[in-house]
Protein backbone atom coordinates (compact mmCIF):
# COMPACT_ATOMS: atom_id res chain seq x y z
CA UNK A 1 0.00 0.00 0.00
CA UNK A 2 1.84 3.46 -1.15
CA UNK A 3 1.22 5.98 1.36
CA UNK A 4 -0.52 9.69 0.24
CA UNK A 5 2.47 11.26 1.23
CA UNK A 6 4.23 9.11 -1.62
CA UNK A 7 2.47 9.68 -5.04
CA UNK A 8 0.58 13.51 -3.77
CA UNK A 9 2.50 16.22 -4.82
CA UNK A 10 3.20 18.31 -1.32
CA UNK A 11 3.44 21.33 -3.50
CA UNK A 12 -0.80 20.42 -3.98
CA UNK A 13 -1.44 19.98 -0.33
CA UNK A 14 -2.97 22.79 1.84
CA UNK A 15 -1.77 21.35 4.94
CA UNK A 16 2.09 20.85 5.78
CA UNK A 17 3.77 17.27 5.73
CA UNK A 18 3.01 17.22 9.80
CA UNK A 19 -0.60 16.56 9.30
CA UNK A 20 0.79 13.33 9.58
CA UNK A 21 1.18 13.76 13.42
CA UNK A 22 -2.37 15.22 14.10
CA UNK A 23 -4.13 12.06 13.66
CA UNK A 24 -4.19 9.04 16.52
CA UNK A 25 -3.29 6.34 13.52
CA UNK A 26 -0.69 8.19 10.82
CA UNK A 27 0.06 4.94 8.80
CA UNK A 28 -3.93 5.26 8.52
CA UNK A 29 -3.99 8.83 7.82
CA UNK A 30 -5.68 10.35 4.49
CA UNK A 31 -5.01 14.17 3.14
CA UNK A 32 -7.21 13.97 0.11
CA UNK A 33 -9.42 16.66 1.76
CA UNK A 34 -6.47 18.79 1.26
CA UNK A 35 -5.83 18.32 -2.11
CA UNK A 36 -5.89 22.35 -3.73
CA UNK A 37 -7.43 21.20 -6.97
CA UNK A 38 -10.33 20.00 -5.52
CA UNK A 39 -10.83 24.01 -5.18
CA UNK A 40 -10.12 25.57 -8.24
CA UNK A 41 -12.86 24.71 -10.43
CA UNK A 42 -11.64 22.69 -12.81
CA UNK A 43 -8.78 25.01 -14.04
CA UNK A 44 -5.93 23.35 -12.31
CA UNK A 45 -4.28 19.76 -12.89
CA UNK A 46 -6.06 16.48 -13.65
CA UNK A 47 -7.87 14.25 -10.25
CA UNK A 48 -9.49 11.63 -9.74
CA UNK A 49 -13.54 12.04 -9.04
CA UNK A 50 -14.24 10.95 -5.55
CA UNK A 51 -15.82 7.99 -5.88
CA UNK A 52 -18.33 4.84 -4.01
CA UNK A 53 -15.48 2.19 -3.20
CA UNK A 54 -16.92 0.50 -6.53
CA UNK A 55 -14.24 -1.33 -8.72
CA UNK A 56 -13.65 0.46 -12.04
CA UNK A 57 -13.12 -3.17 -13.30
CA UNK A 58 -16.94 -5.26 -14.66
CA UNK A 59 -17.66 -8.57 -13.41
CA UNK A 60 -15.83 -11.44 -14.94
CA UNK A 61 -19.58 -12.55 -16.05
CA UNK A 62 -19.87 -9.02 -18.30
CA UNK A 63 -18.51 -8.14 -21.56
CA UNK A 64 -18.16 -4.98 -23.10
CA UNK A 65 -19.94 -4.15 -26.49
CA UNK A 66 -19.30 -0.65 -26.48
CA UNK A 67 -17.67 2.27 -24.75
CA UNK A 68 -18.08 6.01 -25.26
CA UNK A 69 -15.48 8.47 -24.38
CA UNK A 70 -16.03 12.04 -24.11
CA UNK A 71 -13.19 14.26 -22.83
CA UNK A 72 -11.98 17.75 -22.73
CA UNK A 73 -8.56 19.03 -23.55
CA UNK A 74 -5.96 18.57 -21.06
CA UNK A 75 -3.76 21.05 -18.48
CA UNK A 76 -3.62 24.18 -20.32
CA UNK A 77 -2.40 27.69 -20.25
CA UNK A 78 -4.81 30.75 -19.18
CA UNK A 79 -7.25 31.94 -22.17
CA UNK A 80 -6.32 34.95 -23.73
CA UNK A 81 -9.14 36.83 -21.41
CA UNK A 82 -7.64 35.71 -18.50
CA UNK A 83 -3.89 36.31 -19.61
CA UNK A 84 -4.84 40.22 -19.87
CA UNK A 85 -6.63 40.32 -16.61
CA UNK A 86 -3.33 38.48 -15.08
CA UNK A 87 -1.15 41.13 -16.46
CA UNK A 88 -3.28 44.21 -15.23
CA UNK A 89 -2.53 42.43 -11.85
CA UNK A 90 0.58 42.04 -12.85
CA UNK A 91 1.79 45.43 -13.83
CA UNK A 92 0.49 47.05 -10.31
CA UNK A 93 2.92 44.32 -9.10
CA UNK A 94 5.62 45.27 -10.59
CA UNK A 95 4.47 49.23 -10.26
CA UNK A 96 4.36 48.33 -5.84
CA UNK A 97 7.53 48.89 -4.84
CA UNK A 98 8.99 46.14 -2.41
CA UNK A 99 6.89 43.93 -1.18
CA UNK A 100 6.42 42.54 2.72
CA UNK A 101 4.97 39.54 4.21
CA UNK A 102 3.17 37.16 2.39
CA UNK A 103 4.16 39.01 -0.87
CA UNK A 104 7.25 39.43 -0.54
CA UNK A 105 7.64 36.65 -2.89
CA UNK A 106 6.82 39.20 -5.34
CA UNK A 107 10.09 41.45 -5.32
CA UNK A 108 11.69 38.39 -7.44
CA UNK A 109 8.53 36.81 -9.01
CA UNK A 110 8.71 35.84 -13.00
CA UNK A 111 5.45 35.79 -14.50
CA UNK A 112 5.04 31.96 -15.54
CA UNK A 113 3.67 32.72 -19.18
CA UNK A 114 7.15 33.40 -20.63
CA UNK A 115 5.36 34.46 -23.95
CA UNK A 116 1.76 35.51 -24.91
CA UNK A 117 1.49 33.56 -27.84
CA UNK A 118 1.01 30.47 -25.38
CA UNK A 119 -2.29 31.64 -24.27
CA UNK A 120 -5.11 28.97 -24.65
CA UNK A 121 -2.34 26.54 -25.78
CA UNK A 122 -2.22 23.06 -24.00
CA UNK A 123 0.95 23.12 -21.91
CA UNK A 124 3.71 20.17 -23.46
CA UNK A 125 7.20 19.53 -21.91
CA UNK A 126 8.08 22.23 -24.79
CA UNK A 127 5.94 24.99 -23.65
CA UNK A 128 6.22 24.55 -19.67
CA UNK A 129 8.36 22.84 -16.90
CA UNK A 130 6.04 21.37 -14.57
CA UNK A 131 5.13 17.77 -14.20
CA UNK A 132 1.07 18.22 -15.39
CA UNK A 133 1.76 19.00 -19.30
CA UNK A 134 -1.98 18.56 -20.83
CA UNK A 135 -0.03 16.79 -23.80
CA UNK A 136 2.15 14.17 -22.02
CA UNK A 137 -1.58 13.19 -19.48
CA UNK A 138 -3.26 12.61 -22.75
CA UNK A 139 -0.58 10.24 -23.79
CA UNK A 140 -0.76 8.60 -21.13
CA UNK A 141 -5.35 8.09 -20.41
CA UNK A 142 -4.25 6.66 -24.09
CA UNK A 143 -2.46 3.95 -23.07
CA UNK A 144 -4.96 3.48 -20.53
CA UNK A 145 -7.53 3.16 -22.12
CA UNK A 146 -5.94 0.75 -24.52
CA UNK A 147 -4.59 -1.51 -21.95
CA UNK A 148 -8.57 -1.57 -20.81
CA UNK A 149 -10.38 -1.56 -24.23
CA UNK A 150 -8.11 -2.51 -27.09
CA UNK A 151 -10.28 -5.83 -27.86
CA UNK A 152 -12.86 -3.29 -29.14
CA UNK A 153 -10.77 -1.41 -31.97
CA UNK A 154 -8.22 -4.09 -33.12
CA UNK A 155 -7.89 -4.06 -36.92
CA UNK A 156 -10.24 -1.37 -38.16
CA UNK A 157 -10.06 2.84 -39.07
CA UNK A 158 -10.98 4.43 -35.47
CA UNK A 159 -12.35 8.03 -36.08
CA UNK A 160 -11.64 10.41 -33.11
CA UNK A 161 -14.17 13.03 -33.25
CA UNK A 162 -12.79 16.37 -32.07
CA UNK A 163 -14.18 20.16 -31.86
CA UNK A 164 -11.09 22.68 -34.09
CA UNK A 165 -10.04 24.15 -30.88
CA UNK A 166 -6.35 23.83 -31.23
CA UNK A 167 -6.27 22.22 -27.83
CA UNK A 168 -8.96 19.95 -28.36
CA UNK A 169 -7.69 18.86 -31.45
CA UNK A 170 -3.89 18.34 -29.94
CA UNK A 171 -5.46 16.68 -26.86
CA UNK A 172 -7.19 14.20 -29.41
CA UNK A 173 -3.84 13.76 -31.48
CA UNK A 174 -2.01 12.70 -28.58
CA UNK A 175 -4.59 10.63 -26.90
CA UNK A 176 -4.62 8.43 -30.16
CA UNK A 177 -0.38 8.46 -29.83
CA UNK A 178 -1.33 6.81 -26.45
CA UNK A 179 -3.89 4.79 -27.94
CA UNK A 180 -1.29 2.79 -30.41
CA UNK A 181 1.80 3.46 -29.14
CA UNK A 182 4.45 2.80 -31.86
CA UNK A 183 1.51 1.61 -34.36
CA UNK A 184 0.26 4.92 -34.29
CA UNK A 185 -0.93 5.61 -38.23
CA UNK A 186 -3.65 8.09 -39.14
CA UNK A 187 -5.58 7.99 -42.57
CA UNK A 188 -4.17 11.07 -44.30
CA UNK A 189 -0.39 11.44 -42.98
CA UNK A 190 -0.25 14.65 -41.57
CA UNK A 191 -3.21 14.69 -38.61
CA UNK A 192 -6.06 16.99 -39.70
CA UNK A 193 -6.89 20.71 -39.88
CA UNK A 194 -3.66 21.77 -40.70
CA UNK A 195 -2.27 20.09 -37.29
CA UNK A 196 1.04 18.39 -37.85
CA UNK A 197 0.33 15.03 -36.46
CA UNK A 198 1.60 13.00 -39.02
CA UNK A 199 4.02 9.69 -37.22
CA UNK A 200 4.15 6.55 -36.04
CA UNK A 201 4.32 3.15 -37.47
CA UNK A 202 2.63 1.86 -40.87
CA UNK A 203 -0.23 0.36 -39.42
CA UNK A 204 0.78 -2.74 -37.58
CA UNK A 205 -0.70 -4.49 -34.32
CA UNK A 206 -4.03 -5.16 -36.10
CA UNK A 207 -3.93 -2.21 -38.29
CA UNK A 208 -5.68 0.07 -37.14
CA UNK A 209 -5.65 3.69 -38.09
CA UNK A 210 -6.72 6.97 -36.37
CA UNK A 211 -9.36 9.28 -38.54
CA UNK A 212 -9.65 12.84 -37.15
CA UNK A 213 -13.00 14.21 -38.17
CA UNK A 214 -12.75 17.67 -37.09
CA UNK A 215 -15.97 19.59 -36.09
CA UNK A 216 -16.57 23.20 -36.85
CA UNK A 217 -17.25 25.40 -33.70
CA UNK A 218 -19.42 27.41 -35.86
CA UNK A 219 -22.73 28.54 -35.05
CA UNK A 220 -23.51 27.33 -38.52
CA UNK A 221 -23.09 23.90 -37.48
CA UNK A 222 -26.06 24.22 -35.73
CA UNK A 223 -27.21 20.86 -33.32
CA UNK A 224 -24.24 18.36 -35.91
CA UNK A 225 -21.44 19.47 -33.29
CA UNK A 226 -19.52 19.49 -30.18
CA UNK A 227 -20.25 22.86 -29.36
CA UNK A 228 -23.90 23.08 -29.29
CA UNK A 229 -23.97 25.91 -27.46
CA UNK A 230 -22.76 28.70 -30.19
CA UNK A 231 -25.73 27.55 -32.10
CA UNK A 232 -28.07 28.37 -28.85
CA UNK A 233 -28.52 32.53 -29.92
CA UNK A 234 -31.11 32.31 -26.78
CA UNK A 235 -28.42 31.17 -24.27
CA UNK A 236 -27.17 33.34 -21.96
CA UNK A 237 -23.68 33.55 -21.51
CA UNK A 238 -23.92 35.53 -18.50
CA UNK A 239 -27.37 34.03 -16.93
CA UNK A 240 -28.39 34.42 -13.17
CA UNK A 241 -25.70 36.88 -12.52
CA UNK A 242 -28.07 38.07 -9.50
CA UNK A 243 -28.15 34.80 -7.99
CA UNK A 244 -24.37 34.62 -8.55
CA UNK A 245 -23.84 38.23 -6.78
CA UNK A 246 -25.56 37.20 -3.90
CA UNK A 247 -23.08 34.60 -2.87
CA UNK A 248 -21.30 36.42 0.37
CA UNK A 249 -17.68 37.84 -0.87
CA UNK A 250 -16.76 39.20 2.28
CA UNK A 251 -13.26 36.63 2.53
CA UNK A 252 -11.93 38.51 -0.53
CA UNK A 253 -11.97 41.67 1.76
CA UNK A 254 -10.77 39.78 4.47
CA UNK A 255 -7.54 38.48 1.99
CA UNK A 256 -6.75 41.91 0.74
CA UNK A 257 -7.14 43.56 4.39
CA UNK A 258 -4.51 40.93 5.73
CA UNK A 259 -1.62 41.35 2.78
CA UNK A 260 -2.06 45.46 2.77
CA UNK A 261 -0.86 45.02 6.88
CA UNK A 262 2.22 44.40 5.98
CA UNK A 263 1.38 46.55 2.07
CA UNK A 264 -0.99 49.38 3.32
CA UNK A 265 -0.66 51.12 -0.28
CA UNK A 266 -1.41 47.96 -2.44
CA UNK A 267 -4.03 48.89 -4.84
CA UNK A 268 -6.35 45.55 -5.85
CA UNK A 269 -9.87 45.36 -6.66
CA UNK A 270 -11.71 42.50 -4.96
CA UNK A 271 -12.30 40.77 -8.44
CA UNK A 272 -8.48 41.42 -8.91
CA UNK A 273 -7.83 39.22 -5.85
CA UNK A 274 -10.35 36.55 -6.83
CA UNK A 275 -8.31 36.46 -9.68
CA UNK A 276 -5.76 35.21 -7.95
CA UNK A 277 -7.32 31.61 -7.35
CA UNK A 278 -7.21 31.32 -11.15
CA UNK A 279 -3.79 32.26 -11.11
CA UNK A 280 -2.76 29.60 -8.74
CA UNK A 281 -4.56 27.31 -10.78
CA UNK A 282 -2.99 27.77 -14.44
CA UNK A 283 0.67 28.66 -12.76
CA UNK A 284 0.17 25.13 -11.19
CA UNK A 285 -0.77 23.20 -14.53
CA UNK A 286 2.51 25.06 -16.36
CA UNK A 287 5.24 25.02 -13.48
CA UNK A 288 3.71 22.09 -11.08
CA UNK A 289 4.13 24.46 -7.79
CA UNK A 290 2.96 28.38 -7.89
CA UNK A 291 3.81 30.77 -4.81
CA UNK A 292 0.11 32.32 -5.24
CA UNK A 293 -1.31 28.79 -3.85
CA UNK A 294 0.69 29.72 -0.38
CA UNK A 295 -1.31 33.06 0.21
CA UNK A 296 -5.01 31.24 0.95
CA UNK A 297 -6.21 29.95 3.98
CA UNK A 298 -8.17 26.48 3.98
CA UNK A 299 -11.64 28.35 4.17
CA UNK A 300 -11.00 30.85 1.49
CA UNK A 301 -10.05 28.18 -0.83
CA UNK A 302 -13.28 26.47 0.28
CA UNK A 303 -15.28 29.27 -0.62
CA UNK A 304 -13.51 30.50 -3.75
CA UNK A 305 -14.24 27.16 -4.89
CA UNK A 306 -17.72 26.71 -4.29
CA UNK A 307 -18.20 30.46 -6.07
CA UNK A 308 -16.72 28.25 -8.86
CA UNK A 309 -19.41 25.84 -8.32
CA UNK A 310 -22.12 28.68 -8.63
CA UNK A 311 -21.35 30.34 -11.40
CA UNK A 312 -20.58 26.73 -13.30
CA UNK A 313 -24.16 25.37 -11.69
CA UNK A 314 -26.41 28.83 -12.33
CA UNK A 315 -24.90 29.26 -15.90
CA UNK A 316 -24.12 25.73 -17.17
CA UNK A 317 -25.97 23.04 -15.20
CA UNK A 318 -28.92 22.61 -14.24
CA UNK A 319 -29.40 26.06 -12.43
CA UNK A 320 -29.88 27.41 -16.35
CA UNK A 321 -32.93 26.72 -17.94
CA UNK A 322 -31.81 26.01 -21.33
CA UNK A 323 -28.98 23.92 -20.21
CA UNK A 324 -30.91 20.35 -21.02
CA UNK A 325 -31.80 21.98 -24.18
CA UNK A 326 -28.40 22.63 -24.91
CA UNK A 327 -26.84 19.87 -24.39
CA UNK A 328 -29.50 17.47 -26.03
CA UNK A 329 -28.29 16.85 -29.44
CA UNK A 330 -25.09 15.58 -27.87
CA UNK A 331 -27.28 13.17 -25.53
CA UNK A 332 -29.93 12.02 -28.08
CA UNK A 333 -26.62 11.33 -30.33
CA UNK A 334 -25.25 9.15 -27.66
CA UNK A 335 -28.45 7.12 -26.73
CA UNK A 336 -28.45 6.42 -30.67
CA UNK A 337 -24.93 4.91 -30.88
CA UNK A 338 -25.82 2.81 -27.45
CA UNK A 339 -29.21 1.36 -29.21
CA UNK A 340 -27.72 0.20 -32.36
CA UNK A 341 -25.58 -2.57 -33.31
CA UNK A 342 -22.62 -1.53 -35.11
CA UNK A 343 -18.82 -2.39 -36.21
CA UNK A 344 -17.56 0.23 -34.29
CA UNK A 345 -17.62 0.14 -30.55
CA UNK A 346 -14.96 2.82 -29.50
CA UNK A 347 -16.58 6.43 -30.04
CA UNK A 348 -14.30 9.19 -28.92
CA UNK A 349 -14.75 12.49 -28.76
CA UNK A 350 -12.86 15.71 -27.67
CA UNK A 351 -14.44 19.17 -26.66
CA UNK A 352 -14.36 21.74 -24.44
CA UNK A 353 -15.91 21.26 -20.35
CA UNK A 354 -18.12 23.69 -21.01
CA UNK A 355 -19.80 21.54 -23.56
CA UNK A 356 -19.38 18.45 -21.37
CA UNK A 357 -21.30 19.82 -18.70
CA UNK A 358 -24.30 20.37 -20.89
CA UNK A 359 -23.81 17.39 -21.94
CA UNK A 360 -23.95 15.57 -18.89
CA UNK A 361 -26.54 18.08 -16.81
CA UNK A 362 -28.45 17.23 -19.84
CA UNK A 363 -28.44 13.54 -19.69
CA UNK A 364 -29.31 13.85 -15.17
CA UNK A 365 -25.83 12.25 -14.20
CA UNK A 366 -24.63 14.98 -12.60
CA UNK A 367 -27.68 16.89 -11.18
CA UNK A 368 -28.52 17.60 -7.39
CA UNK A 369 -31.89 16.98 -6.31
CA UNK A 370 -32.22 20.84 -5.90
CA UNK A 371 -30.97 23.98 -6.32
CA UNK A 372 -27.64 24.82 -4.60
CA UNK A 373 -27.60 27.42 -2.19
CA UNK A 374 -26.14 30.59 -2.78
CA UNK A 375 -26.40 31.83 0.90
CA UNK A 376 -23.86 29.34 2.05
CA UNK A 377 -21.67 26.76 1.63
CA UNK A 378 -23.40 23.28 1.83
CA UNK A 379 -21.40 20.18 3.43
CA UNK A 380 -21.10 17.98 1.77
CA UNK A 381 -21.14 19.89 -1.79
CA UNK A 382 -23.24 18.56 -4.01
CA UNK A 383 -21.54 20.04 -7.20
CA UNK A 384 -18.25 20.07 -7.41
CA UNK A 385 -16.66 21.59 -10.28
CA UNK A 386 -13.49 20.52 -10.05
CA UNK A 387 -14.24 16.80 -9.56
CA UNK A 388 -16.55 16.61 -12.27
CA UNK A 389 -14.83 18.72 -15.01
CA UNK A 390 -11.34 18.24 -14.26
CA UNK A 391 -8.82 17.83 -17.27
CA UNK A 392 -9.75 14.72 -19.34
CA UNK A 393 -12.18 12.63 -19.53
CA UNK A 394 -15.59 10.53 -19.24
CA UNK A 395 -16.79 6.66 -20.07
CA UNK A 396 -19.87 5.06 -21.00
CA UNK A 397 -20.00 1.41 -21.06
CA UNK A 398 -22.70 -0.52 -23.00
CA UNK A 399 -22.30 -3.87 -21.01
CA UNK A 400 -23.59 -7.09 -21.60
CA UNK A 401 -24.47 -9.32 -19.21
CA UNK A 402 -26.23 -12.45 -18.40
CA UNK A 403 -28.63 -11.58 -21.20
CA UNK A 404 -28.97 -8.23 -20.46
CA UNK A 405 -27.45 -4.87 -21.41
CA UNK A 406 -26.68 -2.40 -19.00
CA UNK A 407 -24.37 1.06 -19.02
CA UNK A 408 -21.59 2.60 -16.37
CA UNK A 409 -20.37 5.52 -16.42
CA UNK A 410 -16.79 6.28 -15.20
CA UNK A 411 -16.25 9.47 -14.37
CA UNK A 412 -12.09 10.54 -14.01
CA UNK A 413 -11.67 7.39 -13.08
CA UNK A 414 -14.60 6.38 -10.37
CA UNK A 415 -17.58 4.93 -11.06
CA UNK A 416 -20.74 7.03 -10.94
CA UNK A 417 -23.95 5.20 -10.64
CA UNK A 418 -26.60 6.91 -12.72
CA UNK A 419 -29.12 8.21 -10.65
CA UNK A 420 -31.90 6.20 -9.73
CA UNK A 421 -30.70 3.69 -11.93
CA UNK A 422 -28.32 1.36 -10.31
CA UNK A 423 -30.15 -2.16 -9.22
CA UNK A 424 -27.81 -4.06 -12.21
CA UNK A 425 -24.47 -6.32 -11.32
CA UNK A 426 -21.97 -4.14 -10.00
CA UNK A 427 -24.38 -0.99 -9.81
CA UNK A 428 -25.06 -1.01 -13.59
CA UNK A 429 -28.31 0.67 -15.25
CA UNK A 430 -30.17 -1.59 -16.89
CA UNK A 431 -30.06 0.09 -21.02
CA UNK A 432 -33.25 -0.19 -21.63
CA UNK A 433 -34.05 1.64 -18.43
CA UNK A 434 -31.65 3.79 -19.15
CA UNK A 435 -32.96 4.83 -22.43
CA UNK A 436 -36.70 5.39 -20.98
CA UNK A 437 -35.30 7.96 -18.18
CA UNK A 438 -32.96 9.89 -20.92
CA UNK A 439 -35.54 9.90 -23.87
CA UNK A 440 -37.91 11.26 -21.61
CA UNK A 441 -35.99 14.08 -20.45
CA UNK A 442 -35.73 14.57 -23.79
CA UNK A 443 -39.37 14.37 -25.19
CA UNK A 444 -39.35 17.65 -23.18
CA UNK A 445 -37.10 19.60 -25.27
CA UNK A 446 -36.40 21.21 -28.81
CA UNK A 447 -33.35 22.75 -29.50
CA UNK A 448 -34.89 24.33 -32.56
CA UNK A 449 -37.19 25.83 -31.17
CA UNK A 450 -35.80 26.63 -27.33
CA UNK A 451 -32.55 27.71 -28.82
CA UNK A 452 -33.72 29.85 -31.75
CA UNK A 453 -31.20 27.77 -33.43
CA UNK A 454 -30.61 27.57 -36.82
CA UNK A 455 -28.36 24.73 -38.86
CA UNK A 456 -28.73 21.71 -38.46
CA UNK A 457 -31.25 20.25 -36.11
CA UNK A 458 -29.79 16.78 -35.11
CA UNK A 459 -25.93 15.81 -34.71
CA UNK A 460 -25.43 13.35 -37.64
CA UNK A 461 -21.39 13.16 -37.94
CA UNK A 462 -21.31 9.90 -36.05
CA UNK A 463 -23.34 8.25 -39.08
CA UNK A 464 -22.12 10.21 -42.37
CA UNK A 465 -18.27 11.03 -41.10
CA UNK A 466 -17.27 8.42 -44.00
CA UNK A 467 -19.24 10.30 -46.79
CA UNK A 468 -19.10 13.90 -45.34
CA UNK A 469 -15.38 15.55 -44.99
CA UNK A 470 -15.16 17.18 -41.63
CA UNK A 471 -11.93 19.10 -42.11
CA UNK A 472 -12.37 22.07 -40.07
CA UNK A 473 -9.27 24.75 -39.82
CA UNK A 474 -8.08 24.49 -36.36
CA UNK A 475 -8.47 27.69 -33.97
CA UNK A 476 -6.65 29.37 -31.09
CA UNK A 477 -9.75 28.59 -28.83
Amino acid sequence: MVSWSRILNPSLLLVPQSVYQDVSTPQQASVEQYNVIKYLGGSAPYIQREGYGISTNFPNTCSIEQVQMISRHGERFPSKGDGVAFEKVLTKFQNYGEFKGDLSFLNTYQYFVTDSDYYEKETSPENSKGPYAGTTNAFRHGVYFANRYKDLFNGETLPVFTSNSGRCFQTANFFARGLLGDDYDDDDGDGAGGADGAGGADGAGGGTKIKYVVIDEDPKMGANSLTPRYACKNLENNANLDLIASYDKTYLQDILTRWQVDNPSLDLTLDEVSSLFLWCAFELNVRGQSPFCLLFTNDEFIKSGYRNDIVNYYQIGQGNNLSTTVGSPMVEASLKLLQEESDTKTWLFFTHDTDMEFYLSSMGLINPESDIPVDHVPFPNPYNAAEQFPQLQEHIWKVYCGGQKYIRFIMNDAVVPFPGCSSGPAFMCALDEFVSIVSDRMSKVSFQEQCNASGPLQLTFFWDYKQQEYNAPLIDQ
